[in-house]
C-alpha cells in the first residue's frame, strides 16, 4: 500500500493505492484464443515508508482586492454627449461619468501591461469618441474605445522623437491629431491617434518652458498650453501661451511676475466663446479669461468644504456652459456655472471592492462574511469569504453617524452587529449588517474620551473590547476598555509601560470566545499580552526581532478553534502561529506582493475551518502596492518518500475485452472536508479522472476502469496524479508512480510478439527449475507458481503459432 499526499488548497490528504489488475474471463477477440488459465490475473500492492510529520502549515489559497477606491480626478475631458472622462490617479484607471455625475464605466488597473496604469494624468477625447490617457510614470499613452476597450499603447523613455519624459495634459483636434505635452522635456509633441509622430515644438529654445503641464484647443485648432514655472528665480509664476497649431507663437499671458494672477497653473480648457479657463495648483483656485485675456471670474479657495480645493488639476468645460475641476486631494469633480463662477455641486464616484490600507476585519457568525475596515477609503467594505465578490459597502468621510476618519478595526456579535472604532473621530461605531447605525461612543473610563481608538473585539456575551492609546506617551492612554453592546463603560486596565500588564501602543485585541481570555497585541513593546476576561494578567510573550517567535510591530490578532492564536507581524511581513501559553508553531509569508507573499499584514481572523485572512496593505512599504485580503488554508505536509512493488513489473496475459481496474483509496486527515481531482494516467497521458469530495478523518475508495486502446503487447506506465495546489511545498508527492509492467501473450517468452520454437526451446532448457535456483528466470514460469514446468509448456503450446 502507498500513501500519497494530496493537497486542495493547501489541507493534508493521503491517498493509500491499491492497483488490482484483472484479466477478463474466457473469451474471443478476433482469431486470437484469450488463455484464462492460471496465472492470468494480475495484481501488485505497494509498500510504503511515510517519514514523521514536519508540522503544521499554511498555503496560500487565493486573494481579493487591489489598491484603489475614492475618486482621485487629475485631468479631466468631455466628449460631445457630455460625459466626463476623469484621469483617476488613485484607482490607476479612467472614469466615465455622464452628464448627471453618475459613475457609468471604469476601467484600468495597478501595472505596466496594456490597459494598466502606474500614474494616469490626463485624458482626451477625439471626434470619433475614442479615449486617449497619458501616464506620468511609464511614459506611455494609451488609446480605449469609449467603452474602455483597449485599442493600442505607445511609450518610450527618452528626449528622441516619438519619445517623452513624463507626459501629462493631452488635446485632440477635429482631425483626430494629438497633442501631448511632454513634461520633462519641457516641449509638445504632436502625433497621429496611431501613434504616428509628426513633430514637436516648444516655446522658444530649449528651457524656456520650465514646466508645461496644461494643453487645450480652441474650434479654430489654436493650442493654448499652461506653464507652472516653479523654478522661477523670483518664485512662483506661471503663464499661459497661445500657438497656432503647428506650433507657431501667439501670445502669452498671465504670470504673477508680468502682471497677471496665475501662480502655477496646472490645467486648462476652452470654451466655444474662446474663454479659457486656467486651474492654478498653487493658489487653490479656477480663473476665467476672456479673449482679451482678462479676469472674468474667481472660484475656490483651501480646504474641504464645496466650492475650495487642496489640489486642483484638470479642469474641463461642456457645451451647456458647466465647469468640473478635478481635485484629487479632495476625492471629487467639482462643478461650476461658467457665467458666474458659482459653486454648483460635487461629483465623486468611488469604486467600490478595491482597498486603500485596509487594517482589521472580521467574519459574520456564519464565516460566508467578511467585514474589512477600509482605512484609506473611510469605509467599512463587506465581501464573500468563498469568492471575494463585494455584498455592500457604506461610510464615507466626515464625522457625522455613519461617517469614518480613518477607521481602523472592526468586530461582530452574535446577533451580527457591527462595531466600527472610528480613529480619526476617536469613537466607536455600531452599526447593523448591512450598514445601518445603530449607535456611537467616543467616552470611556471616568465618562472621559477615548485618547485613540484602535482594535476592537467581542466576547461571546457581546462585550465590546477596545484598544486606547495615543503615541504622546500620556500616562494612562495605553489601555484596554470593556464596554457592554450598547457602549456603557464596564471596567479598564493597563498604563504606559513596560512591565506586565502595562502597554506601549496597544493595536490588535482578540477574544477567545471559548474560554473567554483576551489577547492584546502590545505593538510598542513588541510582544502579546494575555489576560481573564476581566483584565487579570496573566503572561505575555514575544521580543523585538525577526527570529521563530520574535515580533516586529505586532498588530492584528486572532483565534482558532483550537484556542491557538495568530498575530500580524507587521513589519516582518509575516504571521505567525503560537499556541495559547506562547509557544511558537508556524509562520507563513515573505516580503513582496506575488500570491502567498505579504507587505506589512495588519489583519488577521481565522473562521471555523482554520482558514487565515490576511488584511495586506504595505502602509509602511511604499515600494509595493499591496492592498488585499489574502486567505491561507492550513495543511500538514505528511507524505510518502519511497514505492516498492511487491512482485515483477513484467506480466504475461492477453488484455484484449475486460478494462484494468484500479482501486484507489483516499483519507482526509485534515481539519475539513476537502474536494479534489484524481487522475489515472498511462504513458503520461490522462486516461481518467475523478473529484472526490471527503469527510475529515474518514477515507474512501475510489475505482478507475480503463480499456488500454494500443496493441496486445504494450508497456504501461500507470500513475496516479492528485490535483496541485499553489502553496503546497511538496507538489512532487503529489504524484504516485505505480511502475512500468507490461503486458504480451502467454508463451511469448522472449516478447518479440510471436509463438514460437524459440520459446518452447527456452521454457525447455529451464524446465524443472525453481525459484531458489541461480538460473532460474521468471519469464518462462508462466503461472509463476515458482517452478518451471509442464504447466509452462502447455501454456506455451496453447498459443503456439500466433503473434501480435
Amino acid at each position: 500500500m502507498q500513501l500519497l499526499k494530496i493537497g486542495y488548497g493547501s489541507r493534508p490528504v493521503l491517498v493509500s493505492i491499491l492497483l488490482v489488475l484483472a484479466l477478463s474471463s474466457s473469451s474471443r477477440f478476433g482469431s486470437l484464443l484469450v488463455d484464462h488459465s492460471v496465472g492470468s490475473s494480475l495484481s501488485t500492492a505497494f509498500q510504503i515508508a511515510t517519514p514523521p510529520s514536519p508540522g503544521p502549515g499554511f498555503g496560500y489559497s487565493r486573494q481579493w482586492g487591489s489598491l484603489g477606491g475614492l475618486s482621485s480626478p487629475n485631468g479631466i475631458a468631455i466628449d460631445p454627449s457630455g460625459n466626463l472622462y476623469l484621469a483617476d490617479s488613485q484607482n490607476y484607471g479612467i472614469g466615465k461619468m455622464d452628464g448627471n455625475g453618475a459613475l457609468v464605466d471604469m476601467w484600468g488597473n495597478h501595472g505596466t501591461g496594456p490597459g494598466q496604469f502606474e500614474r494616469p494624468v490626463a485624458v482626451a477625447v477625439d471626434s470619433i469618441g475614442n479615449v486617449f490617457a497619458t501616464d506620468y510614470v511609464t511614459n506611455t499613452i494609451q488609446e480605449f474605445s469609449t467603452t474602455g476597450v483597449f485599442i493600442r499603447s505607445w511609450n518610450s523613455n527618452g528626449t528622441a522623437n516619438g519619445m517623452f519624459s513624463h507626459p501629462q495634459g493631452i488635446a485632440a483636434n477635429s482631425t483626430n491629431y494629438l497633442y501631448v505635452v511632454d513634461s520633462g522635456n519641457q516641449r509638445v509633441g504632436i502625433f497621429r491617434n496611431d501613434g504616428l509622430f509628426v513633430k514637436y515644438f516648444r516655446l522658444g529654445p530649449p528651457g524656456n518652458f520650465s514646466m508645461p503641464m496644461g494643453i487645450a484647443l480652441d474650434s479654430q485648432g489654436s493650442v493654448y498650453v499652461d506653464d507652472a514655472n516653479t523654478d522661477n528665480k523670483d518664485g512662483f509664476s506661471g503663464n499661459v501661451t497661445k500657438f497656432t497649431k503647428n506650433g507657431g507663437f501667439v501670445t502669452s499671458w498671465g504670470g504673477v511676475n508680468s502682471g497677471g494672477t496665475l501662480f502655477s497653473p496646472s490645467g486648462l480648457a476652452v470654451d466655444s466663446s474662446f474663454n479659457v479657463y486656467v486651474v492654478d495648483n498653487l493658489a487653490k483656485r479656477v480663473q476665467k479669461f476672456n479673449t482679451n485675456f482678462a479676469v472674468v471670474w474667481t472660484a475656490g479657495s483651501y480646504g474641504t468644504i464645496p466650492g475650495h480645493f487642496s489640489q486642483p488639476s484638470g479642469v474641463a468645460v461642456d457645451n451647456l456652459g458647466n465647469v468640473f475641476v478635478g481635485d484629487p486631494d479632495n476625492f471629487n469633480v467639482q462643478q461650476f456655472s461658467s457665467t458666474t463662477g458659482s459653486y454648483i455641486t460635487s461629483l465623486s464616484y468611488p469604486r467600490l471592492g478595491l482597498l486603500s490600507i485596509p487594517l482589521g476585519s472580521a467574519l459574520d457568525n456564519s464565516g460566508n462574511s467578511i467585514y474589512v475596515a477600509d482605512h484609506g477609503n473611510n469605509r467599512i467594505q463587506k465581501f464573500s469569504t468563498g469568492s471575494g465578490v463585494l455584498i455592500t459597502s457604506w461610510g464615507g468621510f466626515g464625522n457625522l453617524t455613519g461617517q469614518f476618519n480613518g477607521p481602523s478595526n472592526v468586530g461582530v456579535d452574535g446577533s451580527g452587529n457591527v462595531y466600527v472604532t472610528d480613529y480619526g473621530n476617536n469613537r466607536v461605531q455600531k452599526f447593523s449588517s448591512t450598514g445601518a447605525f445603530i449607535t456611537a461612543w467616543s467616552k470611556g473610563i471616568n465618562n472621559t474620551p477615548f485618547c485613540g481608538v484602535s482594535g476592537i473585539a467581542l466576547d461571546a456575551g457581546g462585550n465590546v473590547y477596545v484598544t486606547d492609546f495615543n503615541n504622546d506617551g500620556v500616562v494612562g492612554c495605553s489601555r484596554v476598555q470593556k464596554f457592554d453592546s450598547n457602549g456603557n463603560f464596564l471596567t479598564s486596565w493597563g498604563t504606559n509601560g513596560s512591565g506586565n500588564g502595562q502597554f506601549y501602543n496597544p493595536q490588535g485585541i482578540v477574544v477567545d470566545r471559548m474560554s473567554g481570555l483576551v489577547y492584546v497585541s502590545d505593538s510598542g513593546n513588541h510582544r502579546v499580552e494575555k489576560f481573564s476576561g476581566s483584565g487579570q494578567f496573566l503572561f505575555s510573550w514575544g521580543s523585538l526581532g525577526s527570529q521563530n517567535g520574535q515580533l516586529n510591530l505586532p498588530t492584528g490578532l486572532g483565534v482558532d478553534s483550537g484556542g491557538d492564536v495568530y498575530v500580524a507581524d507587521t513589519l516582518n511581513n509575516r504571521v505567525q502561529e503560537f499556541l495559547g501559553n506562547g509557544t511558537f508553531v508556524t509562520s507563513f509569508g515573505t516580503l513582496g506582493s506575488g500570491p502567498g507573499q505579504l507587505a506589512n499584514p495588519s489583519g488577521v481572523v481565522v473562521d471555523n475551518s482554520d482558514n487565515v485572512y490576511v488584511t495586506d496593505n504595505n502602509q509602511y512599504s511604499t515600494a509595493l502596492s499591496n492592498s488585499r485580503v489574502e486567505v491561507f488554508r492550513p495543511f500538514h505536509d505528511t507524505a510518502a518518500t519511497s514505492l516498492v512493488l511487491s512482485r515483477s513489473t513484467a506480466y504475461q496475459g492477453v488484455i484484449l475485452v475486460q478494462p484494468v481496474m484500479v482501486n484507489v483509496t483516499v483519507a482526509d486527515f485534515g481539519l475539513s472536508n476537502e474536494t479534489f481531482l484524481v487522475s489515472l494516467l498511462t504513458n503520461s497521458t490522462i486516461v481518467a479522472q475523478q473529484s472526490v469530495a471527503l469527510t475529515s478523518g474518514l477515507s474512501q475508495l475510489v475505482r478507475f476502469s480503463w480499456f488500454p486502446n494500443v496493441a496486445i503487447r504494450a508497456n504501461y506506465n500507470v500513475t496516479v496524479q492528485a490535483q496541485q495546489v499553489l502553496g503546497d511545498p511538496n507538489v512532487a508527492n503529489n504524484i504516485l508512480a505505480g511502475g512500468l509492467f507490461n503486458v504480451r501473450m502467454k508463451g511469448d517468452v522472449n516478447g518479440d510478439c510471436r509463438v514460437d520454437i524459440v520459446d518452447l526451446s527456452t521454457i525447455g532448457a529451464k524446465f524443472g527449475l525453481v525459484r531458489n535456483d541461480g538460473s532460474y528466470v521468471s519469464a518462462p514460469d508462466l503461472n509463476n507458481d515458482g517452478t518451471i514446468n509442464i504447466i509452462d509448456l502447455v501454456l506455451t503450446a496453447g498459443n503456439f503459432g500466433r503473434s501480435c
